[in-house]
């Protein structure tokens, strides 16, 4: 198991090692703010993990690329939050009978994010499509922005830390250089 880990880590980093070389926080914010807005194919763990590895090896540095994922999930999470709050519950209804989706459905969403959204926003940054879809559906549902806000912004918090933070200690342990 400790190999797959490694292994998985490794090609993380080797991914986004050379994006993150040349760019650093930008291309770090950049991508975290477009993969909580969304955008699926944005790897934010990747870039997390590989901003981690990189802080470890002095390349950049771990009390930057923390609060710069932090808030760069937060903000792409609140703005799909605005997003799904504005146009959500009208376009659903609206284009929502081409994907099968009926006011019914609608309203067990709503009724499921007014009863367990806190729990879903914030262990849903570790799942992958929720962490990119959970604003729009909080904010389609009217969870309630301030309610989001605060959740959405625990799990930012706890996801960028257990990414960056665990894998900066684990590369701390690694003997390579990248600088």
């Amino acid at each position: 198991m400790y190999a797959w880990i490694i292994s998985s880590l490794t090609g993380m980093v080797r991914a986004t090692a050379p994006i993150l070389h040349h760019y650093g926080l930008v291309a770090i914010v950049a991508v975290l703010v477009a993969e909580n807005l969304g955008i699926i194919f944005a790897p934010g763990e990747s870039v997390i993990v590989a901003g981690g590895f990189l802080a470890a090896k002095g390349v950049l540095s771990i009390w930057m690329v923390i609060p710069a994922g932090i808030v760069a999930s937060i903000l792409g999470g609140y703005a799909a939050y605005a997003l799904g709050n504005r146009y959500g519950p009208e376009k659903m209804l609206r284009y929502g009978r081409y994907l099968r989706i009926t006011p019914a459905m609608l309203d067990r969403v709503h009724r499921f994010f007014q009863r367990f959204g806190a729990p879903v926003v914030t262990v849903g940054r570790f799942v992958i499509p929720l962490r990119q879809l959970q604003g729009y559906a909080a904010g389609a549902a009217a969870m309630g922005f301030v309610r989001f806000a605060v959740w959405s912004a625990v799990g930012a918090v706890l996801w960028v830390s257990v990414w960056g933070l665990g894998s900066w200690a684990l590369a701390q342990q690694i003997p390579v250089h990248l600088a």
